[in-house]
């Protein structure tokens, strides 16, 4: 699409595209210029089978809370790994990040949450994408415990306008 959009930048404004395809390729003509591109072949993996099947707890989050917790707090996380630490634990979130040579960083955010205190480390890199993209005020982070894949959803759990889910794999810390 970004060599197309390059044809089209070089071409008139008039100028128009037209397009055809075989089984194996896709063809784009754009006054006399051609650009051929060969369709993918195979079967495209099944995701399905790598998402995590059951979040036995969800803890619902205001968005900008949580981005700027985990933005301040990272700054004391590796510049390599950017690992930071997350425990849930009964009405309490808390985001803890440290570097022998700088200090430590932690903050904690009120949350609805009843249950076995559970502490995962994530690079906070990955959470941020997540949180920096998502329109919604509020986000849901799924978990199982601190081996399986984290994941964050849209709105209060998961409800949100949007029906995605963004999949965070831990990391040991």
């Amino acid at each position: 699409m970004g060599e197309i959009q390059k044809l089209a930048q070089d071409a008139d404004g008039d100028a128009k595209i037209e397009f055809s395809g075989d089984e194996n390729h896709l063809f784009f003509q754009l006054n006399d210029r051609l650009l051929l591109s060969r369709k993918l072949t195979g079967n495209f993996p099944d995701f399905e089978r790598v998402l995590p099947k059951d979040h036995p707890h969800v803890v619902a989050l205001d968005r900008e809370e949580l981005r700027k917790s985990i933005e301040r707090v990272s700054q004391f996380s590796d510049e390599r790994s950017r690992a930071i630490r997350l425990r849930v634990e009964d009405g309490e979130l808390d985001i803890h990040s440290s570097l022998s040579e700088t200090g430590e960083s932690e903050e904690s955010l009120p949350v609805k949450y009843e249950g076995s205190a559970v502490e995962i480390g994530f690079n906070a890199s990955y959470l941020l994408d997540f949180l920096r993209a998502t329109t919604e005020s509020e986000v849901a982070f799924h978990f199982k415990d601190a081996h399986s894949a984290g994941e964050l959803r849209p709105g209060a759990n998961g409800e949100g306008s949007y029906k995605y889910r963004y999949v965070v794999m831990p990391m040991r810390i």
